[in-house]
C-alpha cells in the first residue's frame, strides 16, 4: 500500500489495519497519526470554525492510534521535480517490492 505523508483520518486507519492484518508492505512516507473523528462547529462568528474531537480509534490493547505516526516498510520520498513530470518513485518502489515479493517465492 502506498502511504504519504499529507494523508490524515482514514488515510491513517486504513494502512495501519492493513499492516496490523499483515496483508502486505506499506511504502512511501510516514502518516501522521490522525485517526480521529471531528465535529465541526461554526461559532456566531462564522470566521470561527473549529473541530471537536468526538471519537477516536482505539487498538484492542485500548491505546488511541492519535498522536502515533505509521512508519512505513519502505521508506520513500517524491521528489517534486519529478512528480511533475509524472514520474511517481513511491510507486515505482511500491510495484519494485511486489515484483521481489513474486520472485522470493517462487
Amino acid at each position: 500500500m502506498v502511504i504519504g505523508e499529507a494523508n490524515y483520518s482514514n488515510a491513517h486507519g486504513t494502512p495501519w489495519v492493513y499492516r496490523h492484518l499483515g496483508l502486505g508492505k506499506l511504502v512511501g512516507m510516514p502518516v501522521p497519526g490522525t485517526m480521529s473523528s471531528v465535529n465541526w462547529v461554526t461559532l456566531q462568528d462564522p470566521s470561527l470554525v473549529f473541530g471537536i474531537p468526538v471519537t477516536g480509534f482505539r487498538t484492542s490493547e485500548g491505546y488511541y492510534l492519535e498522536n502515533t505516526q505509521l512508519e512505513p516498510d519502505v521508506k520513500v520520498a517524491n521528489d517534486p521535480a519529478t512528480v511533475v513530470k509524472g514520474e511517481d518513485a513511491q510507486l515505482r518502489a511500491a510495484v519494485e517490492s511486489l515484483l521481489n515479493d513474486l520472485k522470493s517465492k517462487k
